[in-house]
Order: C-alpha cells, then structure tokens, then sequence
C-alpha cells in the first residue's frame, strides 16, 4: 500500500478503517446476541424440562408415602395376610328376589 500523499486521502483512509473496524464489531455483537438468545432458549426448556421431572418426582414420592402409611394402619389394625380364599357356595333357591 503507497502512503497516502494528501489530507484528503489520509481522511478516507481512517474513515474507510474505522468503517470496516464499526462493520466487524456489529457482526460480532449480531453474532453473540444470537448465540445467547439460543442459549437461553435452550435453558429455558431445560428448566421447563426439570419442572415436569420434580412434579412427577413430588407425585412419587406422594405415592410411596400413601403406600406406607397404609401398610403402618395395616399393621396397627391387626390385619393379617390373606393366604387362602375360600368361597361361600349358595344356591340359586336360597337367593331372595326382589
């Protein structure tokens, strides 16, 4: 490059450099902005994602809890195992009709 011989060309050379240096700095910045924007997305579904396990977890851990608490009551009350069922046979004469 030949060195700039008069004002005029000095002027339009800082201002063509200070252009392209403007042009690139807003790529960059356009670039970032639309990097982050996909990041947060990103995360945003992330969160929505972990909202919906905890629920599901909440909900788990609400059934296990019901389930011991019936076992607790079923040993407060006594209740025993069943290990045979035994059926009452009645005949069709004894049933009463309405």
């Amino acid at each position: 490059m030949t060195i700039a011989k008069n004002n005029s060309q000095r002027f339009f050379m800082i201002l063509t450099m200070t252009a392209l240096a403007l042009v690139c700095f807003y790529v960059f910045q356009v670039v970032k902005l639309t990097e982050s924007g996909y990041i947060k997305g990103e995360k945003e579904t992330a969160i929505q994602d972990l909202k919906k396990e905890v629920a599901e977890l909440k909900l788990s851990v609400s059934k296990d809890r019901n389930l011991v608490n019936i076992e607790e009551k079923v040993l407060e009350e006594g209740f025993e195992k069943v290990s045979k069922l035994s059926y009452i046979v009645v005949s069709e004469a004894s049933v009463a009709s309405k």
